[in-house]
Formats: structure tokens, C-alpha cells, sequence
């Protein structure tokens, strides 16, 4: 059994939270499943749900992308907007939209090898987005998950009601098949340190992430921060 910690944060500060009573936990994904379905019985989907969970958008939001103008518009006021949304100079470049929710949920563990895999969940696209998968060791690098869209609906009012499925979030080892647990406990400072590293990283050397992810995973499974 491998243990891993997670928290979050709005923004791009850590430690600005809502009242817990707004944020659900990760859920796990099989908690109230319906076992009635064929394959839920099925070994191989159950492998493959045992260590996922689903994280769900905490509060409601409605928005509108105007391609015409090439604006974003939310019934949010403009200091919450400022603070959730994180829209790019090349946001309009593609074929859909692309926008980011600065709702970032920290993984980290004491542990080697583990990876997280963050995957679309199918119920978001039926409200008009469509979730930028990504995957990343955790046990060597340390950034959140972060909410990449695209818009799918353009010209026309969307509406990101609390509650809705944003991701699954499944954690993995490449070397081991372990079970995992989660627990909420906020990350050391030492993480923070790591985290601010790899967005300058980003901001000067877009490219150069994975080569150092690589690097580190040849390094005999070595992580950086020495935790205390």
C-alpha cells in the first residue's frame, strides 16, 4: 500500500480555500457505483478503477465564449475571474477554445514511483468541454493538476454547475502494482519551493520539463526534495 497526500488551492497562491463544506474530497471512483452493470463485475475494469478518483468543480459558473469578439464572458465579478481563470495569448488559436480553471489540486508522496494519470470524464462533454489529459510522476515532480479545457460550445450560454465531474485522477507505479491511499495533508514548504521552480521553468524553458523528469527518473528513482 502506497500512501499519497493531496490539497488544493484557487489561484495561483497557496492556502486560498473555500469553506470546506464547498469543496468535496476526491471521490472515489467505484464509491456508489452501480454493481447491477455487467462491467462492473469485469476484473479488468476493476483493476483499472481501484486506485482513481473524480474530482468535481466546487461552485456554479456560468460563461459564454464569444468567438466573434474573442471574449470570455462568466457571471463572475472580475477579481473572481481574475483569480479561477487563466486564459492564454494562443487561447483562440485551435480548433476549440482552450482555457484553464486555476483550480489545482497538490499531490506529493514520500514514496517512489508514483505516477498520476488525469483523464477526461466522459459527463463534462455533455456541458460543452472537454478535459486536456495529462500524466507526470509525482513522486519527482512537483506541480499540481491543474483544469485544462476546451471549449466545445462555443456562442453560446454554458453552464459549470457545482458538483460536476471535472477529471478522474488515477495513480499508478511503473515498476510495482500497489494499492494507494489518499489523505488530505498540506504539502512541506519544500514542495512550494520545487512547484515555483518548475512554473519559472516554464515561463523561460517551455520544453525543457520532461528532459528533466527523465533525468531524475535515471537517477535511481531519487527524489529531489529531501522531506524532513
Amino acid at each position: 500500500m502506497k500512501r499519497v497526500y493531496w490539497d488544493y488551492t484557487l489561484g495561483d497562491n497557496p492556502g486560498v480555500q473555500f469553506p470546506d463544506e464547498i469543496v468535496q474530497d476526491p471521490k472515489k471512483f467505484r464509491a456508489g457505483y452501480s454493481s447491477r452493470y455487467d462491467h462492473a463485475k469485469c476484473p479488468a475494469w476493476k483493476k483499472w478503477t481501484e486506485n482513481c478518483w473524480v474530482v468535481t468543480q466546487p461552485f456554479d459558473i456560468g460563461m459564454k465564449c464569444d468567438t466573434k469578439s474573442g471574449k470570455l464572458g462568466t457571471d463572475l465579478t472580475q477579481k473572481a475571474y481574475d483569480a479561477y481563470f487563466h486564459v492564454g495569448e494562443n487561447w483562440l488559436a485551435g480548433t476549440y477554445p482552450e482555457i484553464q480553471l486555476k483550480l489545482s489540486y497538490m499531490l506529493w508522496t514520500n514514496e517512489k514511483d508514483v505516477w498520476v494519470e488525469q483523464i477526461p470524464h466522459p459527463l463534462l462533454s455533455r456541458v460543452g468541454f472537454e478535459l486536456i489529459p495529462a500524466t507526470f510522476p509525482i513522486s519527482h515532480w512537483q506541480r499540481p493538476l491543474v483544469v485544462g479545457l476546451k471549449i466545445l460550445d462555443t456562442d453560446q450560454n454554458l453552464m459549470l454547475k457545482a458538483g460536476t465531474p471535472l477529471y478522474y485522477f488515477r495513480l499508478y507505479s511503473k515498476k510495482s502494482d500497489p494499492d494507494f491511499i489518499i489523505e488530505r495533508k498540506a504539502p512541506p514548504e519544500e514542495w512550494y519551493k520545487m512547484n515555483k521552480q518548475t512554473h519559472i521553468l516554464r515561463e523561460f524553458a517551455p520544453f525543457r520539463s520532461w528532459d528533466i523528469i527523465k533525468q531524475r527518473l535515471s537517477n535511481g528513482g531519487k527524489c529531489p526534495i529531501k522531506w524532513k
